[in-house]
């Protein structure tokens, strides 16, 4: 560690001593067993706070000032903890009760602390109800007493207040039957609203109607509209559409039994195949018929073979396209180029290859 940027430690036996002798500016200090050399930085500080102190300043110490910063943060950061956690342990409250002092902290008034109870008095077996009104008017206090004696003239009243009469409890009337019998009928239509069927009720109400009384005429006939008795057109012109969109969706719908990746070849179209297939297997027949009896060279042994074969392809291919359903591969493209009719053997070699009987 350089000089400039912190202390040193010497050893007291090296020159450092002599050094401290011919610089007293640099900084060395002895410290009892060593020489120890200030950085430049903290010596420039150190004499700064002396010219202050020197001068009656002060300096201000940042590091006690430091620790005293962060002991404020500290208590602000536990009060907002504090504060936060007594929120969250807050009790729900209306929101119109939240400035209501409660009622156990309310203080009760000087004549509800200092009034005695009450005390209910009874006559009692061998006693009189005179003395029992001169016991309540020895109890009552001086005031009471004083008031009763003062009349609206001035006067004296010898007569003592009549003591208050109790209030009391008159229990309701008995309901007679028929009020219970219609509180019954409230109640039952209250617990059976939602379960009512308006429409068969409406219905119901209906039925029970008389019919309407049919119009007559003049003559003591009923009167009845030219077209009485007949569906209406519209009806019929409904049920044919009913039944031309019914016929389209199942043409359109997807056979259950149509292999993935293959389309249901249209009816016209495979008996149309299925009759150019009995053509091309007659003719192969026909060709197959003019060979020579006895086949010795290689050539025409070449030829009765691929006869032989057409007739089992041409063959093979009767047998699907008799079928009442007939599956095809799907193309590759949703419009195809338009391709010229090829010629009746030709077309029979291709098609069944790619053709599925159900």
């Amino acid at each position: 560690m350089s000089a400039a940027t912190g202390f040193r430690l010497r050893d007291a036996n090296a020159s450092d001593a002599v050094a401290a002798l011919l610089h007293p500016n640099m900084g060395y200090r002895y410290v009892g067993y060593a020489y120890v050399e200030f950085g430049a930085v903290e010596l420039s500080e150190r004499l700064y706070r002396e010219q202050l102190r020197r001068r009656g300043i002060e300096p201000k110490d940042f590091e006690k000032a430091n620790r005293l910063q962060v002991k404020r943060l500290q208590a602000e950061k536990r009060e907002q903890r504090r504060r936060e956690e007594a929120a969250k342990r807050e009790q729900f409250k209306l929101t119109r009760f939240k400035s209501v002092q409660p009622r156990v902290y309310e203080e009760k008034k000087p004549a509800e602390v200092d009034q005695p109870p009450k005390r209910h008095e009874f006559l009692r077996r061998g006693g009189s109800a005179a003395a029992l009104l001169k016991n309540k008017r020895l109890d009552q206090p001086a005031s009471t007493l004083d008031s009763a004696r003062t009349t609206a003239g001035g006067s004296q009243s010898l007569r003592c207040p009549s003591p208050a009469r109790p209030n009391r409890h008159v229990k309701p009337p008995v309901p007679t039957r028929k009020e219970l019998e219609e509180l019954n009928e409230k109640l039952a239509k209250l617990r059976h609203k939602e379960s009512v069927d308006y429409v068969n009720s409406n219905a119901w109400e209906v039925i029970k109607k008389s019919p309407p009384k049919p119009i007559q005429d003049d003559n003591g006939q009923n009167q009845v509209h030219s077209s009485f008795g007949r569906i209406p057109e519209y009806l019929l012109q409904r049920k044919e559409q009913w039944a031309f969109e019914e016929e389209e969706r199942r043409r359109n719908a997807p056979d259950p039994d149509c292999p993935p990746g293959m389309v249901r070849l249209d009816e016209d179209e495979r008996v149309k195949t299925l009759g150019i297939l009995h053509q091309s297997y007659e003719a192969a027949r026909r060709q197959m018929s003019a060979l020579p009896l006895r086949i010795e060279t290689f050539s025409q042994i070449r030829r009765k073979n691929e006869l032989e074969a057409r007739l089992q392809e041409i063959e093979d291919a009767i047998k699907v396209f008799s079928k009442t359903k007939v599956y095809v591969a799907k193309p590759i493209e949703d419009e195809a180029p338009p391709v010229s009719s090829p010629s009746p053997v030709r077309s029979n070699r291709r098609r069944p290859s790619n053709a599925v009987a159900a």
